[in-house]
Parts: C-alpha cells; structure tokens; sequence
C-alpha cells in the first residue's frame, strides 16, 4: 500500500490527533519564508510524542549542511527533504551520515527532470512536486503522467495539489508514497482531521 506523509505540522494538538491516522512521514518545514515554518511554534521536545514508526521528516530549501546537521540534531529528524538547488555531493553526505535523503525536483514539463538522474546514487527517494516560487504547499497540481514517461530508478513520493477529491488517482498512479499538505488544513501547518480520516479510507479501505 502506498506510503501517507503529511507535512507542514506546526501544532502539537495537531500532531496527536494526526497520529491515530498513522502516517508514515510527519514533515516539518525549516523554510523561514513559509507559512508553515516550524521554529518558534513547535520546541523540539514536543516531539518525542511521534513513534519510533512515523518518520520525522524535514524540509529544507538551499540551507547549508551545518545548518541541516544541527536541525536535524535539535529535532530529532530521521529524514531531510531538500527542495531548493542543493547537489549531489551535499545529499550524499547526509545519506552516509544515517539520514534517508529526499531530493525534492519541481514540475512543470518534462524538462525539468534533465537533472534528475544526476541524484539517483546519492538519494533514498525522489519527491515531484508542483513548480512554484514558494518551494511548495501552493495547493496546485501538474500531470502526474509526466512521471511514469521518466526512467527514475528510485522510489518516489508524489505531492502537489493532492486533495479529497484526488487522493485515490494519487495513490494509484506508480507513487512509493503521497505527501498531504495544504488540501487539507484548515488553516496554514492546521490539518483538518476529519477530512484527512475521510480521505484515507477512500484508499486503506478502514
């Protein structure tokens, strides 16, 4: 069954209640220029309440390799999700250092996976997200068959525009796993509960 990730958490009410849906990602956005960022709303230690089975995952856009280690120290973090220009050199240093590496590529046309397989040796999984200046979280979608006609040797997580309406095409369209964001809050880094419940039976069935 296809992976669940929800990202953008910033509220530890917030967080418990997502746990019973039992993700297997919750994603914590170090982007100072979102409107998720996580620093100042969430202490670190709040989140020893997340199980060793729910990866800590979080996102980072262009943020030096001190500036991840130390994050990822602070917060606990099994998982870096980088979204901006980093190299090949920078993800594989923080995947032979323990970490599982998510290179984030932006999506507009099939030109914008020229660079992709530069990433394939140096990476655990690959996420397609939306292209936009906001690094994500903009709530819109691209043509997810532009992925299937790529030859990507790695899993991969599909995010951008995921909503009630098509969570059962995302979770079927060839994805490891599907990153659930602005679709389902009710406010900024606020998830609604009841629509993220409704809409993870449509595809686990209970």
């Amino acid at each position: 069954m296809v992976k669940v990730k929800i990202c953008g958490m910033t509220d530890i009410d917030n967080i418990c209640k997502c746990l019973f849906l039992e993700p297997d990602y919750l994603g914590f956005i170090f982007y100072p220029k979102s409107p998720r960022y996580v620093v100042g709303r969430l202490k670190p230690d709040m989140l020893s309440v997340i199980p060793d089975n729910v990866k800590r995952v979080g996102l980072f856009v262009n943020s030096t390799e001190t500036e991840i280690r130390q994050t990822a120290a602070q917060y606990g973090l099994q998982t870096i999700q980088l979204h901006g220009n980093e190299s090949p050199r920078l993800c594989g240093a923080l995947k032979e250092s323990g970490f599982e590496v998510i290179k984030a590529f932006h999506i507009e046309s099939a030109r914008d996976f020229e660079n992709v397989a530069d990433y394939t040796d140096s990476t655990d999984c690959f996420l397609f997200d939306t292209k936009s200046p906001t690094y994500g979280g903009s709530g819109r979608g691209f043509d997810w068959q532009l992925i299937l006609r790529q030859p990507i040797r790695k899993p991969w997580f599909v995010a951008g525009g995921i909503g009630p309406d098509n969570i059962v095409e995302a979770a079927t369209c060839g994805a490891y796993a599907i990153d659930l964001n602005s679709k389902f809050e009710s406010a900024p880094g606020i998830k609604d509960f009841d629509l993220l419940r409704e809409s993870l039976v449509k595809i686990r069935g209970n």
